[in-house]
């Protein structure tokens, strides 16, 4: 008797923790879509058209980015950090007033760089931000 009462209350554990962390599932995977659809300006040999991309842009980031800016995105970074290997998702944070998701990616010419995306409330994108990292080599 006791081992069952044990399994159900584990199972019950397990289940209710299950449901607290999936609370932010459906905003992390909303903002996901945005950021990757983003990312793709230094991603895509094309680039998305910026109508694609705006759509999910603040009113001030549509303000700061117009697009021209847009377009001369992809040059710059390629410019500063050269092609991208790859991109990973790093982490998701969630604040009073909205949340940040960051990828770290890997250049050409930068071994690590963080890539901040700030969203509102809405689930806008609001700001966001190229971060090279510092890599230290593994002793040998």
């Amino acid at each position: 008797m006791k081992k069952v009462i044990f399994t159900v209350t584990l199972i019950m554990m397990m289940a209710f923790s299950g449901l607290c962390f999936a609370a932010d599932g459906n905003d992390l995977n909303k903002e996901q879509k945005v950021a990757e659809t983003f990312m793709e300006v230094f991603t895509k040999d094309q680039i998305p058209a910026y109508d694609v991309v705006s759509k999910d842009f603040s009113d001030t980031l549509k303000t700061n980015v117009n697009e021209k800016a847009y377009k001369d995105l992809s040059k710059q970074i390629k410019e500063r950090y050269g092609n991208v290997k790859e991109v990973k998702f790093y982490n998701f944070q969630r604040f009073d007033q909205g949340d940040r998701v960051t990828y770290v990616a890997a250049f050409d010419k930068e071994q690590a760089v963080a890539i901040m995306l700030a969203f509102d409330k809405d689930k806008k994108l609001t700001d966001y931000v190229f971060t090279p990292l510092q890599v230290e080599e593994a002793s040998k």
